[in-house]
């Protein structure tokens, strides 16, 4: 029997799964290349364009969508949809690599989230932190002041994703000041459309005439001023230069996905799918030796191909089926070890739920 897909909710933001959609496919091919970027001197200038702005428009889309408040319901939705994947999908991943390595990661040996889920310890610590800074007079200066002094520290780097929470930390902080409907409020203004358009076209400009010794650990936010050579006032205005870079970069290129429905809004709303698996994908790719065919193709062909592949990971991670399994399976067992189960939280819970629909 045919069914068909269900329709996305109506409250949800089209415009933002539109845009998390677009940056989450960004995030698999940026992956996927990775590894061989070093030596790709024609994927270098798109990877490294990518990274200029997808990881910080990821961090500001979750800052739009989250609220400046720690109640029963919001704390239980931590737990359930950020430190229930963390700690599920940790295990699994150290799993895998002990079994095809016999030994645990690096990141292990590091006390640092594996590989990609830094993220999700970076967004449980910026949640956290958010209803302390919705206080403040000047959010965003005192997010980018703490990120700025904590990069002059060799203690931070990796360990439980220190410096990245940090580095990152502004643009969370950005998102939730501009608010969920920020992209909505400025889609009719032709202007902005001309502006982004320019600011767009001048990014690849720019990353097609970097030099190629362009160090391109500036991008990961978790790499110390010291290590990057650069611990007085010029990196630090390098610094500021960039997260102004990324900023209008990345709000030029979220303007312009955010004015029509590209198509991207039911991979966007399975994000978190995406997320989880696409890192699995790519073990796959590497271990059977495909990853390394593909990135050893002639230069168009490396490029199409990396974007074909990208594309059916984010296809397979974000069909229903992934979602059902993927909660049945690992999510809901997570989250039943982990929430309280009583009755009593149960009617708090609920409580706060009726709240929240009166309140919005």
């Amino acid at each position: 029997m045919h069914t068909s897909r269900p329709a996305l909710p109506l409250n949800r933001n089209t415009s933002l799964d539109n845009i998390k959609g677009l940056l989450i496919f960004l995030v698999v091919f940026g992956h996927l290349v990775e590894l061989h970027i070093a030596s790709d001197a024609f994927l270098r200038p798109i990877w490294i364009l990518i990274y200029t702005f997808h990881m910080p428009m990821f961090a500001m889309v979750s800052g739009m969508l989250s609220k400046p408040d720690l109640n029963q319901q919001q704390s239980s939705q931590l737990i359930r949809n950020i430190l229930a994947p963390l700690l599920a999908f940790e295990l699994l991943y150290e799993l895998t690599e002990y079994a095809l390595t016999g030994s645990f990661s690096v990141y292990a040996k590091l006390i640092a989230p594996y590989w990609m889920l830094w993220y999700l310890l970076s967004l449980l610590s910026w949640r956290l932190l958010l209803p302390l800074f919705a206080r403040l007079q000047f959010p965003v200066l005192i997010a980018v002041l703490l990120a700025m002094a904590a990069s002059y520290s060799e203690h931070s780097g990796y360990l439980m994703s220190a410096a990245r929470t940090l580095t990152f930390f502004p643009f969370f902080v950005l998102g939730w000041t501009l608010g969920p409907d920020f992209f909505q409020r400025w889609k009719s203004k032709p202007q902005w459309l001309l502006l982004s358009l320019l600011i767009c076209g001048s990014a690849i400009v720019a990353a097609m005439l970097l030099p190629k010794h362009f160090d391109y650990r500036w991008l990961y936010g978790s790499f110390s001023l010291h290590r990057l050579g650069m611990a007085n006032l010029t990196g630090s205005m390098y610094q500021l230069v960039q997260y102004l870079s990324c900023t209008v970069i990345g709000l030029a290129v979220c303007y312009l996905m955010s004015r029509r429905n590209w198509g991207l809004a039911r991979i966007g709303q399975q994000s978190m799918y995406v997320f989880l698996w696409h890192g699995m994908a790519l073990i796959i790719l590497h271990n059977t030796g495909l990853l390394n065919r593909i990135l050893h193709l002639e230069d168009t062909a490396r490029l199409l191909v990396s974007l074909g592949a990208s594309a059916l990971i984010v296809w397979l991670a974000a069909h229903p089926y992934c979602e059902l399994l993927t909660k049945k399976l690992i999510l809901q067992p997570a989250q039943w070890l982990l929430l309280q189960q009583d009755s009593k939280t149960e009617q708090v819970t609920s409580s706060a739920k009726g709240e929240s629909r009166h309140t919005g």
